[in-house]
């Protein structure tokens, strides 16, 4: 009994322990995937996983900007660097491996950071990411690259739609009308900022943006397609992504009053 008990014991433990150390994966779709605004982070004595499994693609080639901070490895087999053969039999890499390593003296210039490029060439395109070398716990250890054709569809709001008025025939005095009533609109459950984690605020924040966006358009404010609609556009992504408000304003260039007009009609 008491073997049965200790045994019972030692599982609870190893289970308690492995919920608390899983890491979280961080996840892009192939449209996103190239764009200079993803900054990727590697953690000293964790490194980092680049996985484009769901794309079905195999990765021909990899190259680092100043390979005098990381080094990488790989599932599979990668085309030669020399004579620049992108279509070799011999590239069949779906996962690349990143790690810091100790720096080593280059006569390269490098950023004060230590940031610098990785590209990657697959059998159909060609994949860029700004990578930063980290300490500490890390936030996540993967990033898993999906087809555009797992990504979610967009939030939309409900058009309420107007009152129906149905009259009585003209032979039948006196004529009455009959108003249907409208139908009670849907409330968006906002989070509470003061207790929401910091990715739940910036997902809604995500969403209104959105909803501000289709307002602007359907008032004619923003043309679609203009380039005000495609920087806003881009916040939308950055904050799905994990960027603060901030971050997603420098980034995608768009103009800070009307940022927060969308969001503030997003809101309403």
């Amino acid at each position: 009994m008491l073997k049965k008990t200790t045994i019972i014991a030692a599982f609870l433990i190893l289970t308690s322990a492995a919920k608390a150390t899983a890491i979280p994966i961080r996840t892009v779709y192939e449209n996103d995937a190239n764009s200079s605004a993803i900054e990727l982070k590697v953690w000293k004595g964790y490194g980092l996983t680049i996985n484009l499994m769901s794309t079905g693609e195999t990765i021909k080639q990899v190259w680092i900007g100043d390979p005098s901070r990381f080094a990488f490895t790989s599932n599979g087999g990668l085309c030669p660097s020399s004579g620049g053969d992108s279509e070799c039999a011999g590239g069949k890499a779906t996962v690349i491996f990143l790690r810091q390593i100790d720096p080593i003296d280059f006569p390269v210039s490098t950023s004060g950071d230590g940031s610098t490029q990785i590209t990657l060439l697959t059998s159909q395109k060609q994949y860029q990411f700004k990578i930063v070398p980290a300490t500490g716990n890390p936030a996540y250890t993967s990033l898993v690259v999906k087809s555009d054709s797992d990504r979610p569809l967009p939030i939309t709001r409900p058009r309420t739609p107007l009152p129906l008025t149905v009259e009585k025939p003209q032979s039948a005095p006196p004529p009455q009308t009959i108003k249907v009533p409208l139908p009670q609109p849907v409330a968006l459950m906002r989070p509470n900022p003061g207790t929401m984690l910091n990715g739940a605020i910036q997902r809604n924040d995500a969403n209104a943006l959105a909803f501000g966006l289709s307002e602007a358009g359907r008032k004619g404010q923003v043309k679609p397609g203009s380039t005000t609609w495609n920087k806003v556009q881009d916040a939308i992504k950055l904050l799905r992504r994990g960027k603060t408000i901030d971050e997603a304003i420098s980034l995608s260039q768009v103009d800070k009053t009307t940022f927060h007009q969308l969001l503030e009609w997003g809101r309403l």
